[in-house]
């Protein structure tokens, strides 16, 4: 599943350079996978010219002109990729987006689990928002005095960490990597982390995920890069899929168990259970 810095890494790629450029033309989208304003996109987005790309959670956003947002949740298998016309079109192209220009591209929505979809948001008020659902704060940018807060929960670390509607972006891979670098067992009841634990969390937090988008996020089975191209993070997974092999930081094996029904991974030597 896209997290936050898959999402990061196509919002990045593409607002370095979709900003500005014009959509010349809708040649194909599914309608189960569109929500919000009832118009046809082939009606509603021609002509229309990209002024910002950026994420919020594990959504990419495009704001378009005339006060249209283009929303993308990509569930659980999608990407974006931003490509020329010829190039073969995927079996899961949902929505394809042609770009005006001497160098036409289209911007295409592959989702193969079809968990995803777009979101065309314009300023009626009934349409904003509408199934996307409530998302938390960003992990990049919360005080710690408000992520503090968050944890006053009783319920495993874990459980909290993924939950969107409390702290925005995180899934299972990111949770479990900074849970190893935070040294705390993913069964940690929330409400039980010291302060100083909390601030070491939100820093592991930050540091997992800045590192992941600098090596443009983790490439397991369907995420890909605009162009195609796999991330890297996945090369330096300290926890995650790695049940059995040693730990890169003390040498024990890494254990895995089921936490709100999602596979985790940890270290019991660098995450000790806690004690009752």
């Amino acid at each position: 599943m896209p997290e936050l810095p898959e999402a990061e890494t196509m919002a990045r790629e593409l607002g370095a350079v979709l900003p500005g450029r014009r959509i010349a033309s809708v040649p194909h989208v599914r309608r189960d996978m569109v929500h919000g304003d009832p118009r046809p996109l082939s009606s509603l987005l021609p002509g229309r010219r990209i002024r910002d790309v950026y994420r919020r959670a594990k959504r990419v956003v495009l704001t378009l002109t005339g006060g249209v947002e283009l929303v993308f949740r990509l569930g659980m298998s999608g990407r974006l990729e931003l490509v020329e016309p010829t190039v073969p079109i995927p079996r899961h192209a949902h929505l394809r987006l042609r770009i005006a220009g001497p160098d036409a591209q289209e911007l295409r929505l592959i989702d193969p689990r079809r968990f995803g979809g777009v979101w065309c948001l314009t300023g009626s008020r009934r349409h904003k928002g509408k199934r996307l659902g409530p998302v938390g704060v960003e992990p990049l940018s919360v005080t710690p005095a408000v992520f503090r807060r968050l944890l006053d929960r009783h319920r495993p670390i874990k459980s909290l960490l993924m939950d969107q509607t409390i702290l925005a972006g995180l899934g299972n891979i990111y949770t479990d990597e900074s849970l190893h670098a935070a040294g705390l067992h993913p069964l940690t009841p929330a409400a039980t982390l010291t302060r100083d634990e909390a601030d070491r969390l939100l820093r592991a937090i930050r540091s997992t995920l800045r590192r992941a988008i600098r090596l443009a996020g983790s490439t397991i089975s369907d995420y890909r890069r605009i162009t195609g191209k796999p991330g890297s993070f996945q090369k330096v997974h300290r926890v995650y899929g790695r049940v059995g092999l040693p730990c890169r930081r003390c040498g024990t094996p890494i254990e895995r168990i089921v936490v709100i029904g999602r596979s985790t991974f940890f270290c019991p030597s660098c995450q000790p259970e806690p004690t009752p």
